[in-house]
């Protein structure tokens, strides 16, 4: 019997491969530090906060540059994590080595971050199409702007301390996905090379997800604050 010609993805294995390890440092990398960094600002006031989400909302062709550089990446890198994902074999409970628990949990977390980025984005981008009374993007004409918008969030549907658990997840998830990736990026590339260079990169890339775990630590402190605040001066259901 003639062996089945492979398919497109088997043709292409080595360019999707490549192209899903740069995607996921180059923008996706690199929107999760500068997002990250614009919520950490929350914990510094309604007007620090308001100043950066409307720098970014204030660029030309806004929307372009979500759909090119944000979601068609997103997309194609989650779509195709999920090939990889299926294709992979886990191997920790018999070899548990440290690189093979990271590439467990680099699988596992994957899961994770797809589910938590469409809530995220049901939760705020297009929480419109969901029920919000507007857009996102036209917070900046309500009073509090974006702040007020973003803080009031968390008290829709469900109780707040079910949004901070789940934020809380999906933040450690998406940030240890993105660290450990850049290790295997790095690794993949030959941008390191050697057990020395290996080691250093590791704990550069463990200071990055300490520093950007503490970003979204105090972004959540100070809208989940905000929330309980905000929470408490609603009427009281009779």
């Amino acid at each position: 019997m003639a062996d089945t010609a492979p398919g497109w993805l088997d043709r292409n294995h080595f360019a999707l491969r490549r192209l899903h390890s740069l995607t996921g440092i180059v923008p996706i990398g690199l929107f999760l530090i500068n997002h990250m960094l614009a919520n950490s600002t929350a914990f510094l006031g309604e007007a620090h906060f308001n100043h950066h989400i409307e720098l970014i909302h204030s660029l030309p062709w806004l929307v372009w540059v979500e759909v090119l550089f944000i979601f068609i990446p997103l997309t194609f890198h989650g779509l195709y994590g999920v090939v990889i994902a299926w294709q992979g074999r886990l191997n920790s409970d018999r070899y548990p080595y440290l690189d093979n628990w990271r590439y467990t949990l680099q699988r596992v977390t994957a899961y994770i971050v797809i589910v938590f980025v469409l809530a995220h984005l049901a939760h705020f981008r297009f929480a419109h199409w969901f029920g919000s009374a507007a857009p996102y993007a036209a917070a900046h004409d309500a009073e509090g702007g974006f702040f007020r918008f973003t803080y009031e969030g968390f008290l829709l549907l469900v109780p707040l301390w079910v949004w901070l658990a789940a934020y809380a997840i999906g933040l450690v998830a998406a940030i240890f996905h993105f660290c450990n990736g850049l290790v295997t990026f790095c690794i993949t590339w030959g941008i390191v090379i050697g057990d020395d260079s290996r080691k250093r990169l590791s704990v550069a890339a463990g200071a990055l997800a300490v520093l950007l775990l503490a970003w979204g630590g105090l972004s959540l402190y100070a809208l989940g604050t905000l929330a309980v605040v905000a929470a408490a001066s609603l009427p009281v259901a009779t």
